[in-house]
Parts: C-alpha cells; structure tokens; sequence
C-alpha cells in the first residue's frame, strides 16, 4: 500500500505528509498552550520528530533526482527559512513597544534577549525549533548523498542508528572532559547536540517510504520497546513515571524512542486512512484547508508566537472562563491561520497587481509566502 502510493507522486501532492505537517504543527501550538497536568501534553509529545521525519521524507522527493550541490542548495535553503523569522522577529519585538506602552506596561525584552532570539537561541522562547530546521537544512544534502552511498536502506539506516548511539556515548562521557571553554561548551550543547539526533530523525524520513510496510512496523515496534524498556528502567531508578520532556533538550533515547514509534504510528494510521478514503484525489474543503496549513506552516508558527504571547499577557483582563486551555488553543491557531491567509492573499494580489510586487517578486515570495 505504501508503495503503491508512492508511485503516483511525481503528479500530484501527497496529501499524507500534508496531514502528517499539520498534525505536528497542532501538536507543537498546543505544547504552548496546554496545561501541562493534560495528559494530551505528554501524549502529543512526538511533534518535533514528525515534523522532522516528514521533512526528510518531502527533501527527498525534491532533490532526490536533481543534482543540486551542497552550497547552491544552502544558498537557495537558508534564506527561504531563516529571512522570514528575522522579518517577523523584527515586527514582534518593535509592535511590543506600541503594545506595552499602550498597556502602560514596562518593556518585557532586554537586548540580551532579543539578540538570543535572532541567533535561535534561548532568548524568548519557541525558535529553538528554528535552530533545529536550520542545522538540519545544512546538512540535508550530505545525509541524501550518504543514503545514495550506501545503496541500501538498511546499510544506512544502520549506519544512522550506529552515528546516533555515539551520540549518547559523547552526551553520557561530555561531563568528564572538563571543557573550559565556553565556546565549545555552548557549540556541543545548542548545535552538536540538535544536529545529530535530529539529523538521524531527517535520515529516517529520507529513506521512510523506500521501507516496506513490515520494516516500518518493525522499526515502529522496536523503538516501542526501547522506550517501554526505559519507562521501566526510569520508574524504578526514580519511583515515578519519567516525563519525556526532561529528555528533550536536548534530545535523547526516551525522547527519540517516543518521537519514532509515535510518528511511525501516526505515518502509517494516516497512510491507510488516505488509501481508505482515496484522500489524495479529494477536493474537500477540509482537505484544501490542511493542504495550506501544511504549505503555510512556517508562517503559521510564526504568528502562534504572537498570539501565544500576547493572549499569556492579555488574558488577565479577559473573563475567568477565556484561560480554559481549549479556548486559548483556538483563538491562537485561528488566529495564527487566519492572520497567514490574510498575509499571503494581499502579498499574491500585491505580486499579481502592482508592478512594484512583479519587480519584487522572488523577494516577497521569499519573505512572506513560504
């Protein structure tokens, strides 16, 4: 079934991965809303390797048969991610001074912050996924090259698993080599430490639909049990149940374990769904609108950040019954989708009306449409 599938893509979308996109990114808005005693909070906990996984698998299908170097791909990657979240970053922090002064509030931000924040580091939160996208768009062209190396997906996704357990050896044994440079203290934590799990998690979306269905349930079922394995081992060295979360930054084998199996569940659920309801020539509304989430997730996580910000600090003057989590959950994702659409509908009338926009515009597709 998945095969068969994957064999009609060079004509037309494959709608799995659009739902798939769309899943992760409710899940990731979510994680900023919900209330963290929810047990969907825990559940929904494999956004960011499903995200990931589907990316690899959609760098697949555009560059696998073109031959694209590693610095022209970088060249036409880096922007296409990276402009836009500075373009955004710099009307967030400039809005919230006219906000906070209209509040009659102090400024919330310190340099500090705001320059951690363009580099995707702690800063204010939420474009730590951002850092992770961009490490992982480096170095998408060498992980397709390394697959094609290896003319096998099971030399290489051996070889994945063989570079991801040295990456829990050097994350168990960095405390003993007494690094006393702060450079390469933060380089290992904020970058070494992203790039290599996430970028076995990419390799696995490369190479996913190359996999037959009974290879995907087993790699599905043995990271399952490495994950119920360690749950025990956890429960009993802690005398409670371990969250995944204090794995996740940065990212190690519960985590992963949990991410894999989840997002393999979650691929193959909505494969047979897809295959049931032929979903890939459906034109449904509800189709349509997932298919623009998907096509428009950057900018949709973009704008939750506002929305997510300012209904946080708004929401105390708002009745008592606006801080339910659902309410909140809706109003962000609403208005982060509603708020893109606007967007990319005046910025297309702008490009297909105005010389200025037809001068410009690779620019402000670059910038506003991705």
């Amino acid at each position: 079934m998945i095969n068969r599938i994957e064999k009609t893509l060079d004509k037309q979308r494959d709608i799995r991965f659009d739902i798939l996109k769309t899943i992760a990114l409710l899940c990731i808005i979510f994680a900023h809303i919900g209330p963290e005693d929810n047990i969907l909070f825990d559940i929904r906990r494999f956004d960011v390797p499903l995200m990931v996984i589907a990316s690899g698998t959609l760098y697949y299908y555009s560059a696998n048969n073109k031959k694209i170097s590693f610095w022209n791909y970088l060249q036409k990657r880096l922007p296409r991610l990276i402009a836009p979240v500075w373009l955004f970053l710099t009307f967030f922090f400039i809005s919230a001074n006219l906000i906070f002064f209209l509040l009659a509030r102090p400024y919330p931000f310190s340099s500090s912050e705001i320059i951690e924040t363009f580099l995707f580091l702690k800063g204010i939160g939420y474009v730590w996924i951002i850092r992770v996208f961009t490490l992982v768009a480096i170095f998408a062209n060498p992980l397709l090259k390394l697959y094609k190396l290896c003319k096998s997906e099971n030399k290489f996704l051996a070889l994945l698993f063989l570079i991801y357990l040295g990456y829990e050896i050097l994350f168990l044994k960095i405390g003993h080599f007494h690094l006393h440079s702060q450079t390469i203290i933060q380089f290992i934590d904020d970058y070494l430490f992203y790039l290599i799990p996430y970028g076995c998690l990419f390799g696995l979306g490369i190479v996913l639909l190359q996999l037959g269905f009974k290879k995907i349930l087993f790699i599905s079922g043995l990271f399952l049990t490495i994950f119920l394995l360690l749950t025990g081992f956890y429960y009993r060295t802690l005398g409670h149940f371990a969250s995944t979360a204090d794995f996740k930054y940065p990212p190690t084998m519960y985590f992963v374990s949990y991410g894999i199996f989840m997002s393999l569940f979650a691929f193959c659920a909505v494969d047979r769904i897809c295959y049931n309801y032929n979903l890939s020539n459906n034109n449904h509304v509800l189709i349509r609108g997932i298919i623009f989430i998907s096509s428009s997730s950057l900018w949709i996580y973009l704008w939750h950040i506002f929305f997510v910000y300012y209904w946080q600090t708004l929401v105390v003057y708002l009745p008592k019954f606006a801080s339910h989590f659902l309410i909140a959950f809706s109003v962000v994702t609403v208005g982060a989708i509603a708020v893109t659409y606007l967007q990319k509908k005046i910025i297309s009338g702008i490009i297909s009306k105005t010389r200025y926009g037809q001068n410009h515009s690779n620019m402000l597709s670059m910038l506003l449409l991705k």
